[in-house]
């Protein structure tokens, strides 16, 4: 705990201003520990030094040390320390982020925002202008309206680097919890885009020539509702031939939990095929990339002619089908990794199929309320 703290209000003659100082001594280190600030006034000054004086005693020499940090020195901090490629221990994440390139894009759109500022100047009202800001200007790539989902995540990036900045000390609230909240993931828009068999056949017959490395990836996405990254990242010491399923390692997916999927019949096939062009490596790649194949799949959309398609839809396709076959919804969330109820639901929805089937069902409650109504009729 910092001591001898001694706070004075001088005239600088020099600079012809007012200056707030104040000194103590660190019992930490035994240095001695000085703060120096411009003000306006002896009187502005007096309220500074008791302030610092305050936020010395109550939160330590971290404090005011936030008081000269930048959010460009903040971020470069946060970047070297969390932004940071993926370390590993067995199937745990120790250190770093998968995503951690992306994040480090985000927080380059947050630097040209808030660079210069200093975080404790950062208010609610600032971050909602952000938002505001971010929403009205358009996609650089596209010339798109930009999605609240994108504002969204740079949001929740800004609020991880706050927090990181009040866990060291620098900061005694965030801006985040100083008013309404900003992050409404409510009104994100929700994809329910499903394939219609149809629409998956053209898709697969335009996987030809170039396109080819396409085909058997749409079909594991389709038939176990794997993520892009858990699809690219499958090795082939995890696919087993003999129970039929693909162990999917915790270092792939989302949620760093291990699950297995099934493996369908078409889906064998394609696999085997795989499994006889490629080298004997069991930890090869068994679709051969481990890079992005959006042009790819935009050219197969195209020539499809399969409108307002994603590859994460093959996951809400395939989870929707086991729905609608009957599967029951734990044993679905099993196999498709998810933990949460509330996210699951997102992926299940009601087609053209599955309304029918509900008129159907409907009409044979009707049918049979109506026999059980003439046969009461009868016995009365």
């Amino acid at each position: 705990m910092p001591r001898q703290r001694t706070g004075s209000v001088n005239w600088n003659s020099s600079r012809k201003y007012w200056e707030a100082r104040l000194d103590w001594v660190d019992e930490a280190t035994g240095k001695d520990q000085c703060r120096k600030k411009k003000v306006a006034s002896k009187t502005e000054g007096r309220l500074t030094v008791k302030k610092w004086i305050g936020e010395l005693h109550n939160h330590g020499k971290q404090i005011l040390d936030g008081d000269r940090l930048t959010f460009a020195n903040l971020a470069q901090i946060y970047q070297d320390k969390k932004l940071i490629e993926p370390v590993y221990q067995g199937d745990s994440l120790v250190a770093g982020l998968r995503s951690w390139k992306t994040q480090r894009r985000r927080l380059k759109t947050l630097l040209d925002y808030f660079a210069g500022r200093r975080i404790k100047a950062i208010t609610h009202s600032d971050i909602e202008q952000y938002k505001h800001d971010r929403l009205a200007k358009k996609t650089e790539r596209h010339g798109t309206q930009r999605k609240a989902a994108d504002v969204n995540r740079d949001l929740q990036l800004l609020r991880a680097v706050l927090n990181f900045a009040k866990r060291q000390g620098w900061l005694i609230k965030n801006p985040f919890e100083m008013g309404e909240p900003l992050i409404e993931i409510a009104r994100e828009e929700k994809r329910d885009r499903i394939l219609s068999r149809e629409e998956e056949g053209r898709l697969l017959d335009a996987c030809v020539g170039l396109r080819s490395h396409l085909k058997p990836i749409l079909i594991c996405a389709l038939d176990t509702a794997m993520r892009r990254g858990e699809v690219i990242r499958l090795q082939w010491n995890d696919i087993d031939f003999i129970n039929s399923q693909i162990n999917v390692r915790a270092t792939t997916t989302k949620t760093m939990k291990a699950r297995a999927v099934p493996i369908t019949s078409r889906l064998r096939e394609e696999l085997l095929r795989l499994k006889a062009l490629a080298p004997n490596d069991p930890s090869g790649l068994v679709f051969g990339i481990l890079n992005d194949f959006k042009k790819s799949l935009t050219s197969v959309r195209n020539i499809a002619e399969v409108k307002n398609f994603r590859f994460h839809d093959t996951r809400h396709t395939a989870i929707t089908r086991w729905i609608q076959q009957g599967m029951p919804p734990l044993q679905v969330m099993a196999i498709s990794g998810h933990t949460q109820m509330g996210t699951f639901a997102r992926y299940v929805n009601a087609d053209n199929h599955a309304l029918r089937r509900a008129a159907e069902v409907m009409d044979a409650f009707h049918l049979q309320v109506d026999k059980d109504a003439e046969v009461s009729s009868y016995i009365n």
